[in-house]
């Protein structure tokens, strides 16, 4: 379903060349639930930009649901990524004039979806994260927390094909951190969504079913 192969990636810092990637390679199946951990600047946010189409690699090839996506154009791209791709950001990006309901429910609107089916079902999402009496609020009014359960609302409103996940329980305690990630996962095997975490939350990764590490630009089996 999801193939990268001899993904080159590299950023230039002022003169210098820093190669992220080389030659990685990385594939994943329907209901997979994998993790991805490094050190801060080894490359995690960078492979999940990757694979959302948010970023070209150098060279080699995405390939996601059979299609090559590293031969779309922009615009295609956009449209890909608007259909199967939901995206748990971890600055949230959340957008302060729409409120809180309307933010989750935004991804079914853009998709052509009636507004107040649209509400409804964010309005679903948001009671079982706890947060459905902040459905009027801006997202400014908010704990850094509660931002964070309305980030995750909204990438997975639309059922996407991926999810993919940026420390996505970063903000939060531990025991809502064990709330929202078995909310995800149950939702991501209900729906067959592959589902792709970058944390640093070590007792994350043992309840999922694969781990990798980035380690010298390729990835390494924990």
């Amino acid at each position: 379903m999801i193939n990268l192969k001899n993904i080159v990636q590299s950023y230039i810092q002022g003169q210098t060349s820093v190669k992220v990637f080389d030659n990685l390679n990385f594939s994943a199946n329907k209901n997979d639930n994998i993790g991805i951990v490094g050190p801060s600047g080894s490359g995690k946010t960078t492979l999940l930009n990757l694979i959302a189409l948010l970023e070209n690699p150098i060279s080699g090839k995405i390939d996601i649901a059979g299609i090559d996506c590293t031969e779309l154009k922009v615009e295609d791209k956009a449209d890909f990524r608007k259909k199967n791709i939901g995206f748990i950001f971890q600055n949230n990006q959340l957008l302060e004039d729409f409120s809180v309901e309307e933010n989750v429910a935004l991804p079914l609107i853009l998709q052509g979806d009636p507004f107040k089916k649209s509400i409804a079902k964010a309005n679903e999402f948001l009671d079982f994260l706890g947060i459905v009496n902040r459905k009027k609020f801006k997202p400014g009014l908010l704990s850094g927390g509660e931002q964070q359960r309305v980030a995750i609302a909204r990438a997975l409103i639309k059922d996407p094909l991926i999810l993919l996940a940026d420390e996505p329980t970063g903000s939060l305690d531990d025991e809502n951190t064990s709330i929202v990630f078995d909310f995800i996962i149950k939702l991501a095997e209900e729906k067959k969504i592959i589902t792709i975490f970058a944390t640093h939350n070590l007792n994350l990764i043992k309840r999922l079913k694969k781990c990798y590490k980035i380690q010298q630009g390729d990835l390494v089996d924990m």
